[in-house]
């Protein structure tokens, strides 16, 4: 009733004992309808009126009182068992007050420590008893066998985390795992592979803290956690589980695949017979689903005939079907340096679609004549039967450009003139030319890793100019009939940036790069000025992409019946989600890539013993407090380091390689003073 009473209140962390410190009034409240309490020396603390348990009329005369109430109380707490009272009070109606409680625990006449004994057992352990504006309710039989039950499962379940934990620290894993272990160690995945983001990843960020309390990166400590408890592996492709992107295909998408045929799609009505024309493909050795080919014919006034043609992977698809909505939902193949991750079933992409040497399929081919200065006299375009009578690497087709004895020498030697031409062409109309070399990176299943830089030779620079005809020939076709497409179209670049005179290699490949202006996708056609090309379209590589194969779908529908397929809005749908993917997806391959050379560079430099610590870079940028970004002479792979005062962009620099970072994909290296 006045300033310094002992009272019982209810903390975040547990029922304690007090004073009550704030101005005496008829409702023992502050004006803020709060009741401050001190709790001990130093701690406070302002609490709605219904978190008092108990007010007990004692002032003590000084702090020592106080204390031996406390310890005494809480030692009595500490051996209650209300059960024999709690099925007393089940038989009476109502609720009965702490001192009702108490005179039943301990009979008539108890004293104030036993009260407040009372008052802070019931607030610990409410197993029998719920509070109640009037006192304290006795719960049913039924619901202290459901706490019960409940205290059971959760004592289980820390029994399992516990074991889980344990077992993780020790490299491995309990046998067999309970449900609650296999749920926990969902959680730590989802944690390992999207951090912060992943809804429990708190939770399990604390489970992994009893394993290391000490880690200054928990994220990074869970994938150390799982891989030595192999759940995971060491090169686990966590880009893919955080982009969502499934590992394979579903029954009914596999169903479909298997039963599509190319029959049909060949006995269409209006297809053009190009069988006798020789076509042949190329591309990477080991690549399996080639959807285009080329044929050439030199003809007597100098000028040649080149087809084009691209597997009609829009005939072979139903429209709307399960293989469809799942290309749609995919977007693009993902190809990494481990695994292939195709847009469609390997039964369409690499069976059916693929333009096999020596098997008759379905195509779309583009016919254009081409003059000996790299004009487009005429051209067309039509359904077509074909067979590809080859399936030449790219280095297969350098061999057979240089051999005059070699079976396709003509014609790889016919498509390289052309090529040729077209580039000038192309160069003279403000196209871009950047021919920086690729690095090319292959991961075994036993994870040995194959590094190769690959340059753009003629035979690359060849099948790439024939794919920018064919897609700027098709754009023109779709601006032509105001067919809606996908256009991809680029502002010219800017000529009067830095780097013009800079001699050729990685400086000049980055200040040409940093020129270039965003391309753009939309339905409105528009210039590609990097390209050097009116207009543009991608429609190529229909087994690989979607916006090519829904363009593709498009020209042929328009070819066969005068009409569209898909409206302006559904191909502006096409292109937004496909613009977005398409960036996801080349930092997807881009990561990968990254994480496979970094580990290549790190067996080097720990199989060589420390020798081949030591590389060659040329510095590109370097802005004030930040590292510098540098580039690999030997290899085409950027990173950031650290670079003493005076070296400026373009100066060659040595580098120390000191170790690799594969779960930040960082190099570790420092200037080599």
């Amino acid at each position: 009733m006045q300033a310094g009473e002992v009272i019982v209140v209810r903390l975040k962390d547990g029922p304690a004992i007090g004073t009550y410190s704030g101005t005496p009034g008829p409702d023992r409240r502050e004006r803020t309808g709060r009741v401050r309490v001190a709790i001990g020396p130093g701690r406070g603390a302002r609490l709605p009126p219904d978190r008092v348990l108990m007010w007990t009329g004692l002032v003590p005369a000084g702090g020592g009182e106080v204390e031996a109430l406390r310890e005494t109380a809480e030692s009595l707490s500490a051996r209650m068992d209300l059960r024999e009272v709690w099925e007393l009070a089940r038989e009476e109606a109502g609720a009965v007050s702490i001192d009702d409680l108490s005179e039943l625990y301990w009979g008539t006449g108890c004293d104030l420590a036993r009260r407040v004994a009372a008052a802070l057992h019931l607030a610990r352990e409410p197993l029998y008893f719920e509070e109640s504006s009037g006192g304290y309710l006795a719960r049913s039989e039924e619901a202290v066998g459901d706490i019960l039950a409940r205290r059971e499962r959760a004592s289980r379940r820390a029994a399992d985390a516990a074991a889980l934990v344990e077992r993780l620290a020790a490299g491995g894993l309990p046998e067999p795992l309970s449900a609650h272990q296999r749920d926990l160690l969902s959680h730590v995945r989802g944690f390992v592979v999207h951090g912060g983001d992943y809804t429990r990843s708190a939770a399990a960020a604390a489970l992994l803290r009893q394993i290391d309390p000490g880690a200054r990166d928990v994220q990074r400590l869970g994938f150390d956690v799982l891989v030595g408890a192999g759940v995971m592996s060491p090169d686990e492709p966590l880009e893919l589980e955080r982009a969502g992107v499934p590992d394979g295909f579903s029954a009914g998408v596999l169903a479909e695949a298997r039963s599509i045929r190319g029959d049909a799609a060949m006995s269409e009505p209006g297809r053009a017979d190009l069988v006798d024309v020789p076509a042949i493909t190329i591309d990477e050795e080991d690549t399996a689903d080639r959807d285009d080919a080329l044929s050439v014919e030199a003809l007597p006034d100098g000028s040649f005939r080149v087809w084009v043609h691209v597997a009609d992977a829009g005939a072979l698809i139903p429209v709307g079907g399960e293989v469809d909505a799942e290309a749609d939902r995919r977007m693009s193949s993902l190809y990494l340096p481990d695994v292939k991750v195709p847009m469609a079933p390997r039964e369409v992409s690499e069976e059916t679609g693929s333009l096999r040497a020596g098997e008759l399929r379905a195509a779309v081919s583009v016919t254009a004549r081409i003059s000996s200065s790299g004009d487009v006299l005429d051209w067309d375009v039509s359904p077509s039967v074909i067979r590809s009578r080859a399936a030449l690497s790219y280095e297969e087709a350098e061999r057979a450009a240089s051999d005059s004895g070699h079976r396709w020498h003509e014609a790889v030697s016919g498509l390289g003139a052309v090529g040729d031409v077209l580039r000038l062409r192309r160069e003279r109309a403000g196209a871009v030319t950047i021919d920086r070399p690729e690095l090319a990176v292959h991961a075994g299943p036993s994870g040995e890793v194959d590094v190769r830089v690959v340059t753009r030779t003629p035979a690359r620079r060849m099948v790439a100019e024939l794919m920018i005809l064919c897609n700027r020939l098709l754009a023109e076709f779709c601006e032509r009939e105001s067919l809606p497409a996908v256009y991809r179209s680029q502002p010219a670049p800017d000529s009067d940036g830095p780097g013009g005179c800079v001699e050729d290699g990685p400086l000049s490949w980055f200040l040409a790069m940093r020129r270039l202006p965003p391309a753009t996708v939309s339905t409105r056609p528009g210039p590609h000025g990097s390209l050097g090309v009116p207009v543009y379209v991608q429609a190529t590589s229909p087994l690989r992409r979607y916006p090519d194969l829904v363009v593709q779908r498009q020209i042929v529908q328009f070819l066969t019946s005068g009409e569209a397929r898909y409206s302006e809005e559904q191909m502006a749908s096409v292109a937004q989600r496909a613009e977005a993917q398409f960036r996801e997806a080349a930092a997807i391959e881009e990561s990968r890539k990254r994480y496979w050379f970094l580990k290549y560079l790190g067996r080097r430099l720990e199989e060589s013993g420390g020798r081949e610590a030591l590389y060659d870079a040329v510095a590109l940028d370097r802005r004030p407090r930040r590292p510098a970004l540098l580039e690999l002479s030997r290899y085409p792979f950027r990173f950031r380091a650290e670079l003493p005062d005076g070296i400026h962009p373009g100066d060659v620099v040595v580098m120390r390689l000191h170790g690799v970072d594969l779960w930040r994909r960082a190099a570790l290296l420092a200037h080599a003073a």
